[in-house]
């Protein structure tokens, strides 16, 4: 029996609950805390992620696919990555600690971030690159609900103002703490998949450096998504550092779609890179098709919702956050569609292309940073972020087009025009009856997609039978 849909649904279960905790967890410290509060963690929540790809680096990707090879002792591999993760994660969250003591002077902001880096040490202890590489999902999806749902309780628990804002990182650090008890209980139970297997001969100094080219691609991701708060808190306030994270959370919790897509999709063409061109054009051109069509779907779902969403959820102090959540669409929508392409890449083992697109990709990212834009200076940290992603993206399509001949423009530009045709339409027209438009653009959206895309009935086979 095919082990695929379960593991696909689990992973699923797993995506859209934590998600969904986290909106449900943001959504009330919007409220609680307001905008400069808001402001406030996500700063913490930025240095913590700056942290954790220092005291990571390549480890988790090393673990995965070592467990995943299934010729090291489980037990071996998992005292080694953890002990090596331990050792960079206390060294990170001193140092952390010691630099943002000289550099933050809001005590609030510094404190806040400060216990944040303290939560990199039992984040370290975490599991979940083991139960991915043994492929329990099912394991591991509970195991990331059980954590979201402890900090979700913790926080409506112990934060009741803007002075309770210390128990946030808290809280945050004992929901990493009971999802890494719970897979390192789960975990004595797994035993070696074979009797040949070896225990790891390696230390953690060794490990260190043989995973920190696994880890390049994902530090140079992670520096740029992390860096527009930072920005934003530096050369403008906290409140709207705080309304850019509202936005932003909201399309991180659809970019579920993506992890999702990843690992349905990423099997499906490796299998095709071995099975010859012919196929992996077939395949890589009816993957690329379905996740544009819902990509743009659901990015023009957002536009028209947008307005309506902010206020309903976090309250009206946050309707700032509706332009700079309407820029993150266009990020949502080429983050989907530079998916496609990056893992075709990857299993091209075209790796280092990848890579050389993100770096051209920052570069674009620091230029429009550093330029002095005009108009709202609110906007230009998510400009950026498109930017950074429009062209990691069109580096890719150049450096596919030379292994797979594909047509950008009936992928993209067409149904890209199409949609801002019914949107301006629909723009024009709004006045009349708000609801009964919006309806009406949506319902026009999706054959309009279908045709200008050329998703056909062989593409909807294909589909079903890669999920089923």
């Amino acid at each position: 029996m095919k082990r695929l849909p379960f593991e696909l649904a689990a992973l699923s279960l797993s995506e859209v609950g934590s998600k969904l905790l986290g909106l449900v967890a943001i959504t009330y410290l919007a409220r609680t805390l307001g905008p400069e509060g808001v402001g406030i963690i996500a700063l913490g929540t930025a240095i913590l992620m700056y942290g954790s790809i220092c005291s990571d680096l390549g480890l988790p990707i090393l673990g995965t696919r070592s467990a995943a090879g299934g010729k090291i002792d489980i037990g071996s591999l998992r005292m080694k990555i953890s002990s090596a993760r331990f050792l960079l994660s206390v060294s990170v969250a001193l140092l952390g600690s010691v630099l943002l003591w000289f550099l933050i002077a809001d005590t609030v902001s510094r404190d806040v971030a400060i216990f944040y880096l303290i939560g990199l040490l039992p984040a370290s202890l975490t599991l979940d690159w083991l139960f991915q590489g043994i492929r329990k999902i099912g394991t591991l999806a509970l195991a990331r609900i059980l954590g979201m749902a402890t900090y979700l309780v913790m926080v409506l628990a112990l934060v009741g103002t803007s002075k309770d804002m210390l128990f946030v990182p808290i809280a945050w650090g004992c929901g990493v703490a009971v999802q890494a008890l719970f897979l390192w209980l789960r975990s004595q139970n797994i035993s070696s998949s074979s009797p040949e297997t070896k225990p790891l001969d390696s230390t953690p100094i060794k490990l260190i450096r043989e995973a920190v080219p696994l880890g390049f691609a994902n530090l140079i991701a992670q520096v740029v998504l992390q860096f527009p708060i930072i920005y934003l808190t530096i050369f403008e306030s906290s409140a709207d550092a705080g309304f850019y994270s509202i936005a932003f959370r909201v399309i991180v919790v659809f970019l579920m779609l993506d992890r999702v897509y990843y690992t349905l999709f990423f099997p499906i063409i490796s299998r095709s890179v071995e099975e010859g061109r012919e196929v992996l054009h077939r395949r890589f051109y009816q993957a690329i098709k379905f996740i544009a069509l819902i990509g743009f779907f659901l990015g023009t779902v957002f536009i028209i919702s947008g307005s309506r969403l902010f206020p309903l959820l976090f309250g009206n102090e946050f309707r700032a956050s509706v332009p700079i959540f309407d820029i993150l669409v266009i990020y949502f929508i080429l983050t989907l569609l530079s998916s496609t392409l990056s893992f075709t890449l990857i299993a091209l083992k075209k790796e280092k292309l990848y890579t050389r697109s993100l770096i051209i990709g920052a570069i674009g990212f620091a230029g429009i940073l550093l330029l002095p834009l005009p108009g709202d200076s609110q906007l230009v940290a998510p400009l950026a972020l498109v930017v950074f992603q429009l062209i990691a993206f069109l580096v890719m399509v150049r450096h596919l087009q030379n292994e797979i001949p594909f047509s950008i423009e009936r992928i993209v530009l067409f149904p890209m025009l199409v949609i801002m045709v019914i949107l301006t339409g629909g723009a024009m027209v709004m006045h009349l009856s708000p609801l009964i438009v919006s309806i009406a653009i949506v319902v026009l959206a999706l054959p309009a997609l279908l045709f200008s895309i050329g998703f056909n009935r062989d593409d909807w086979q294909f589909i079903k039978k890669s999920i089923l």
